[in-house]
């Protein structure tokens, strides 16, 4: 499940922290650019953390996705590291692939995505993982990378939920 349409609130404290880091990187600005985001010094938890440069055809379209900075905790949680990997490079990972499909989201919609999908690494104790992707702009102001923070839950997949956050308003007095 992912979706554009999610409480801030409802998040998990470290994704909740990783979002309101990405949105004081912005200063003002609709998105962020990497060069305010202060690697390796940023505020978020540093071990949920990933960055990832977009690789688009001639087009813009993107086409793959390059780990360039993925935290060594979250390393362990792989079965093979990303970082300088092509996306594509990993089987299940690729075109067609429900990771793949939330890169491309985060690399053509310039607002924030949360995402569940069932945890497929070698750590055998968990059953999911909640990620957050937030796209990010290079120096010419174009979403040129992808940060990614990720959760790991032992819930199921089938029951994280993702909270919409379009509520109607309601009048006050």
């Amino acid at each position: 499940m992912n979706t554009h349409n999610f409480s801030v609130a409802r998040l998990e404290p470290e994704l909740k922290q990783l979002y309101f880091s990405w949105r004081s990187a912005a200063s003002g600005a609709p998105l962020p650019q990497l060069k305010n985001i202060g690697l390796p010094f940023l505020q978020a938890p540093p071990s949920i953390l990933s960055i990832y440069e977009i690789l688009r055809s001639k087009g813009g379209e993107p086409i793959d996705f390059k780990g360039l900075y993925v935290r060594s905790k979250l390393n362990k949680t792989l079965s093979k590291a990303f970082t300088g990997t092509w996306l594509s490079d990993h089987i299940g990972k690729g075109p067609g692939s429900k990771m793949w499909g939330a890169f491309v989201q985060a690399a053509t919609q310039p607002f924030p995505l949360q995402i569940t999908l069932p945890y497929t690494g070698p750590l055998k104790s968990y059953r999911s993982t909640s990620e957050l992707y937030l796209p990010v702009c290079g120096e010419r102001e174009t979403v040129e990378y992808v940060m990614v923070g990720v959760v790991l839950r032992q819930a199921d997949y089938g029951q994280v939920i993702a909270f919409p956050s379009r509520a109607k308003p309601v009048a006050r007095s």
